[in-house]
């Protein structure tokens, strides 16, 4: 018998995932969301991939733009997180009035004080359902290495941050 989507969404729910938010160009319009599904995917050349809803409008500015960067972010950054994953209320269209936001090489938006921000050039789009799978060759990597600060998690529908074990 085929798993239904309410067990899936409940066992994914207990993988654990940093917390991040994609953001994209097209022009100067920019759109963007929080996401835990991003990882890398190789060293040589320096890519990564994130899976996006095709249902918003950050994947139409992805796919018009070709742009894509991924803010990591830290535990100081929940509300931020809550805003982009339209939790606390505001119009997509105004996700980007808070924060401290830069123009990255690409012309992505990326957040000053993000744990670490990949700039990316968007390879290509491939077709998951869905969402989509957006493969980006990094072309700037900006990270705060001065600062030590938590990764902002999420698990069982919960914000959470990481220790060290020992």
């Amino acid at each position: 018998m085929p798993v239904s989507a309410e067990e899936f969404r409940q066992g994914m729910r207990r993988l654990g995932g940093a917390v991040n938010i994609v953001t994209a160009a097209d022009g100067d319009v920019w759109a963007g969301l929080t996401a835990t599904a991003v990882t890398s995917l190789s060293a040589e050349p320096p890519r990564l991939l994130a899976c996006i809803n095709r249902q918003g409008g950050t994947y139409d500015i992805v796919s018009r733009g070709r742009t894509l960067a991924v803010n990591v972010l830290g535990s100081a950054h929940k509300d931020l997180a809550m805003r982009f994953a339209g939790l606390s209320g505001e119009p997509e269209t105004e996700r980007f009035s808070d924060g401290d936001w830069e123009t990255a090489v690409t012309g992505a938006p990326l957040l000053r004080d993000a744990l670490v921000g990949f700039d990316c050039r968007v390879e290509s789009i491939l077709d998951a359902g869905s969402h989509a799978i957006v493969i980006g060759n990094i072309e700037a990597v900006r990270s705060l290495s001065d600062q030590v600060a938590a990764p902002l998690c999420y698990m069982d529908g919960k914000w959470a941050t990481l220790a060290p074990l020992g």
